[in-house]
């Protein structure tokens, strides 16, 4: 599933698309709309004011404060090319035509994901937590988040009510850059490990947008480019692996349904 880098990756990509006006919009399958707070056809002759990112969210704003918001699920893309460009690729559920010659594909095998039309953006995302990038997202928060929690720690940072667009890959490597496993009971975490957790999970997110997020099969970025921080992953797929510390075997195990990997030595 695309996560915060992979996200910020293409509205980075999309920036271009700011100030441009929809000329058409083609739903080839309906059942990718989520929630129709308006007409879908009345975004036809809107100007693109924004393109934002809120956690895992896409968001464009229009000019008359409505919201087109998407999400990516486990498989989708959402890409620029030319308006004479011909798609020959299956699954492509919407067809935003824009008047500077592009249009904004999205495509999506699997329909985790979908499209919003939403009027009010601010209450769409009122229960989401910080943006993990923000100066709201710090120690003195994750340590007021954590008190008192058994839950394992790698659950609470997935949680999207805690903090927005953290997903499994970038869990598993912040943990192992902060040295902590992602089973331990929350609450346990002492000051010091908050912080080194906290600076690790923005180093982690930051390296990743810089390499243009993880591609390991689905994503593609706004240009339909593969990412490159799998290259730089330490810990995440690599079961078996040699810990890139310690020599060890990394392992793999399951918490809150999820796979987790990390090294037994050198998390504790």
């Amino acid at each position: 599933m695309p996560e915060l880098p992979e996200v910020e990756t293409i509205r980075r990509s999309l920036e271009d698309v700011q100030g441009a006006g929809i000329t058409d919009l083609q739903i080839n399958r309906a059942e990718v709309i989520r929630r129709q707070e308006y007409e879908p056809e009345s975004v036809v002759g809107q100007i693109i004011r924004e393109v934002r990112r809120r956690g895992k969210f896409l968001v464009l704003k229009l000019k008359t404060e409505k919201y087109l918001i998407l999400h990516m699920g486990m498989s989708g893309r959402f890409y620029l090319t030319g308006e004479d460009e011909e798609l020959t690729e299956p699954h492509i559920h919407v067809i935003i035509h824009l008047d500077n010659g592009r249009k904004i594909v999205y495509q999506d095998a699997r329909r985790f994901g979908g499209v919003w039309f939403i009027r009010d953006c601010q209450k769409f995302f009122e229960k989401m937590g910080p943006e993990p990038l923000t100066r709201e997202f710090n120690p003195d928060y994750m340590e007021k988040a954590f008190k008192g929690r058994k839950a394992p720690v790698k659950n609470l940072i997935l949680d999207q009510h805690l903090v927005a667009g953290i997903g499994n890959i970038y869990a598993d490597e912040s943990l192992f850059a902060a040295g902590i496993r992602p089973d331990r009971m929350a609450g346990t975490l002492t000051a010091d490990e908050i912080k080194k957790l906290c600076q690790a999970i923005k180093k982690v997110l930051r390296t990743s947008i810089e390499q243009r997020g993880t591609t390991f099969r689905d994503y593609r970025d706004g240009y339909n480019r593969k990412g490159g921080f799998q290259d730089y992953l330490k810990v995440y797929g690599k079961k078996n692996s040699p810990c890139p510390l310690c020599g060890n075997p990394l392992i793999v195990t399951r918490i809150g349904g999820r796979s987790s990997h990390f090294c037994e030595t050198c998390q504790k």
